[in-house]
């Protein structure tokens, strides 16, 4: 049976997942005192103040009178919790898959399960995703959670986004953010960076670089107005990448300044070597070649998902530099990664060949030059134009008059 504990739980969850102190939920219909003890497990609240909490938290009540189906259910969805912060993505597919056939509860701890399941398929390239989704979100609106509801739809954008829809990606996160600003209780702030971001990158892999740009900036206005400064350094990164592309270099380094900040005040590792990697690419832009090889030598790190990026610089910076069989032995060994999925990391890795087509033309072997530049030609013919294409562009027609 639905234990005080487990109404108490729910309570907290949502009060929390809203942002609400216990004095704003409690109002004038309970005392902050009696709110305490309700979601401490102490106290049973009446059906005239679970009906009061409800309404405030935008649910049924019903929803916290849901029978648990068990304890190992509520277990579970804690161990995978614990697995999705580890980031064990496929011990995550390999626990829950076997569940999706039909064997879960129509209960939000299935709901929530569904949402991590959802999360580890991005990251290994798991179909089934989609399915998790549709049963969450008739999970939560069940209990009237649309707020909840929104959050896992918006899971839907980076499946929609590892199979190039860009364009349905987009089309998702406009609806998901009306859903949202339509039916929500309180503000979650967080969510609704989120989403900016998710709008800013889209719209750069359709090539409407001002509007992502518009995107990002909204995103950094709503994190500083609120003080939370969430997804700061991702933000600032991007803008400094965007500017890039515009060509406006003073701007570029300002907001890699700030990301730089933002990266060494979180710790995240991830985050670090990506301002790393940004540092060498401005340094090749601003035509500092040597600056652009002692960074790099700087951030060596053999196995690295981001050795290949690491390569292509350094292969850039050789080129330029003259050193062409340094360049080409760098250049060689940049691959496409498994989880470049943005048209724009997609066109840059293809930039390799386009240099190893300089390369080879300027030695004089004209049959592998245009090989080369062949490759990279055809690999971005469906991506937006940007600096990347454009390089792979001019080196074709040069090579292919």
């Amino acid at each position: 049976m639905t234990s005080k504990q487990t109404i108490g739980d729910k309570i907290k969850h949502l009060r929390t997942t809203k942002r609400l102190t216990q004095s704003e939920l409690a109002g004038d219909d309970l005392t902050k005192s009696m709110l305490s003890q309700i979601e401490n497990g102490r106290a049973l609240p009446s059906m005239r103040s679970l009906q009061i909490l409800a309404a405030r938290l935008g649910v049924d009540a019903g929803y916290f009178l849901e029978e648990e189906q068990s304890v190992d259910l509520a277990r579970l969805v804690r161990d995978i919790e614990a697995r999705l912060k580890q980031k064990e993505y496929h011990s995550i597919v390999s626990a829950v898959k076997p569940l999706m056939d039909g064997k879960l509860p129509m209960t939000v701890d299935a709901a929530r399960l569904m949402g991590f399941y959802v999360n580890a398929c991005y990251y290994t390239g798991t179909e089934g995703g989609e399915e998790a989704i549709r049963r969450a979100v008739e999970i939560y609106e069940r209990f009237n959670l649309y707020v909840e509801s929104a959050k896992v739809q918006y899971l839907a954008y980076a499946l929609l986004f590892t199979q190039s829809r860009y364009a349905e990606s987009l089309e998702l996160i406009l609806r998901v953010r009306e859903e949202y600003m339509s039916k929500k209780v309180g503000n979650d702030f967080l969510f609704e960076i989120d989403l900016h971001y998710a709008h800013s990158v889209t719209l750069s892999a359709l090539g409407d670089y001002e509007g992502s740009r518009a995107a990002a900036l909204a995103a950094i206005a709503l994190s500083r107005e609120e003080g939370v400064y969430y997804l700061a350094d991702h933000l600032y990164r991007m803008l400094s990448n965007l500017a890039l592309m515009s060509g406006n270099l003073e701007e570029a380094k300002l907001h890699l300044d700030k990301a730089r900040l933002f990266a060494r005040f979180t710790e995240d590792e991830q985050s670090i070597q990506l301002v790393h990697l940004a540092e060498i690419r401005l340094a090749n832009v601003e035509q500092h070649y040597e600056e652009a090889l002692v960074l790099g030598q700087q951030h060596q790190a053999e196995g690295s998902r981001y050795e290949s990026s690491r390569c292509l610089q350094m292969g850039i910076a050789l080129y330029y530099l003259g050193r062409d069989e340094e360049a080409l032995a760098s250049l060689s060994k940049v691959t496409l990664p498994d989880d470049a999925y943005h048209p724009l990391d997609r066109a840059g890795v293809f930039t390799s060949y386009a240099y190893k087509a300089k390369i080879y033309a300027r030695q004089g072997k004209m049959e592998e030059a245009r090989q080369q530049s062949q490759i990279a030609y055809e690999r971005v013919q469906q991506y937006p134009p940007s600096v990347y294409s454009r390089l792979i562009e001019n080196t074709y027609r040069e090579l292919h008059p």
